[in-house]
């Protein structure tokens, strides 16, 4: 699993209230730096996470602000789907773990093992029993209106460089759903340090 260190990817987005596929790209490298750019009519989202700080830059119509800085337990939620990106980091994306009792999802057994975030945060990994592999994540977060609950649904599981990964995953919050299906995926690529630095504004696509 630690022969995977970096990949980049295309794929397509579908955001809560899109009609449309969104074409993506994707790049990632070891120990959870992430970017995710998804091109969609009214202009580009970036989620990025350099390893210690992330930020989202959305159209005007979408976010408060052109570039919004993620904080606290949400910064932890960020950093965690960064990091299980790469199976070998797992173990060392939680502290204080400890397992639950076995439970069905979507009709297959998996085991679960729950874990505590930097900030305080709870997150239960749930793996399929049968093939060991990651097929949803649920963190929970504080906030002022009470508990924040994030799923992340993960599914297609593909072999790339030896290693399984998900070729799709779904991310469903308080009101809102979100899914990510990549194409292909290139393993072990180099990949320029400003793919990680903080986004600048969505611009508006070209007419």
């Amino acid at each position: 699993m630690a022969a995977l260190t970096s990949f980049t990817a295309k794929g397509n987005y579908v955001g809560f209230d899109d009609a449309d596929r969104s074409p993506l790209e994707m790049y990632a490298r070891v120990p959870g730096q992430r970017t995710i750019i998804a091109h969609s009519r009214s202009g580009d989202t970036t989620w990025t996470f350099d390893g210690r700080s992330a930020w989202i830059a959305a159209p005007a119509t979408e976010k408060p602000v052109p570039v919004l800085a993620m904080t606290g337990q949400d910064l932890d939620g960020v950093k965690l789907e960064s990091e299980v990106s790469f199976p070998a980091r797992i173990k060392q994306a939680l502290t204080n773990l400890r397992t639950g009792f076995p439970t069905l999802i979507n009709d297959r057994e998996t085991n679960l093992v729950q874990g505590t975030t930097t900030n305080g945060g709870t997150a239960t990994l749930c793996f399929d029993v049968e093939t060991g592999l990651l097929v949803r994540l649920v963190r929970f977060s504080n906030s002022p209106v009470g508990r924040v609950v994030t799923r992340v649904d993960y599914s297609d599981y593909r072999e790339v460089a030896g290693v399984k990964m998900p070729f799709q995953w779904t991310v469903t919050w308080l009101d809102g759903r979100s899914t990510y299906e990549l194409t292909s995926v290139e393993p072990n690529v180099a990949i320029d340090a400003s793919h990680f630095a903080k986004p600048a504004p969505s611009r508006p696509p070209r007419p």
